[in-house]
């Protein structure tokens, strides 16, 4: 039997998140953390285009490589886990440029990470400026040529404080304040597969099945929500438990993540369900990887 969450709207509240939300969403995590590095932001725009635009400046996403493949060396095409913390990229942006975060970063002394990387550095500067943010897990309809696919990908929630919403901003494709029909979270993917088989041809990752990755994307969007921002090449048990499809777990696991779809579709409201079932399952339970 499945049990539907039903409580939580995906309309937006009319009233501001509570205050506990919002300072949750200003704490910096183990992998958010500038550490020594935070004096690199102080001079950084506040504007979330021109934010946007010079986190973009630091750093190359590895499918975007062949587009500097005269300028990169081979060895450093692929660097996600070299710098899995905020703290290590800044330290090695340091080294490449003596400038710090910069405009006129040359591609050969860019950081080449995928877009955590880039939704990580972008979520750092804006706590440090006192803008609550975070990270979300889905499924963006905007990458690629086909409009029916759906890539595997995060991006940043930003709260704007003036509109009193919060907002989406993606500063690895570059796209602010975009609509949020664009972006397919991953609570909306799992009850899409509770009601049946999505098939794999239109929904891209790294991942062996749709289904795999979904749990995968809504464990990390959980991770995100409720502040531990786990690594994305790590997952708790439950995901390598899906060999063929959700229909692998037990239905008392399918329900626990039911609650947790549902929660995640209205966060601002039921943090404090989703710390604690978390907290209650181990399944859910990341391995620590620093």
């Amino acid at each position: 039997m499945i049990i539907w969450i039903i409580s939580c709207s995906t309309q937006r509240q009319k009233d501001d998140p509570p205050q506990y939300v919002l300072e949750k969403h200003l704490r910096f995590s183990q992998y958010t953390d500038p550490g020594n590095y935070a004096d690199l932001y102080d001079e950084l725009p506040e504007s979330f285009n021109e934010l946007s635009i010079l986190v973009k400046k630091q750093l190359i996403h590895p499918f975007d490589v062949e587009k500097y493949k005269d300028e990169i060396p081979e060895d450093r095409k692929f660097e996600d886990r070299d710098f899995p913390t905020v703290s290590l990229m800044l330290e090695e942006l340091l080294i490449r440029d003596k400038n710090g975060i910069v405009a006129s970063r040359k591609p050969k002394d860019r950081l080449v990470v995928a877009c955590v990387h880039h939704n990580m550095l972008f979520a750092s500067i804006l706590r440090n400026h006192g803008i609550p943010v975070r990270i979300r897990a889905g499924y963006a309809k905007y990458i690629g040529d086909r409009k029916d696919l759906r890539v595997s990908h995060v991006i940043c929630e930003v709260w704007d404080k003036k509109r009193n919403k919060w907002i989406l901003i993606d500063p690895d494709r570059q796209k602010v304040d975009f609509p949020r029909n664009e972006f397919e979270f991953a609570s909306e993917t799992w009850f899409l597969l509770r009601k049946g088989n999505l098939g794999d041809e239109k929904y891209i990752s790294r991942y062996q099945n749709v289904d795999q990755v979904t749990v995968h994307l809504l464990c990390h969007d959980l991770s995100y929500v409720i502040g531990t921002e786990e690594a994305y090449w790590i997952d708790p048990p439950i995901v390598s438990n899906i060999k063929t499809g959700i229909s692998d777990l037990p239905e008392s696991k399918r329900q626990i993540l039911d609650k947790i779809a549902g929660y995640l579709k209205d966060p601002d409201n039921h943090l404090r369900n989703l710390v604690r079932i978390q907290a209650e399952n181990s399944f859910l339970h990341f391995k620590e990887d620093l």
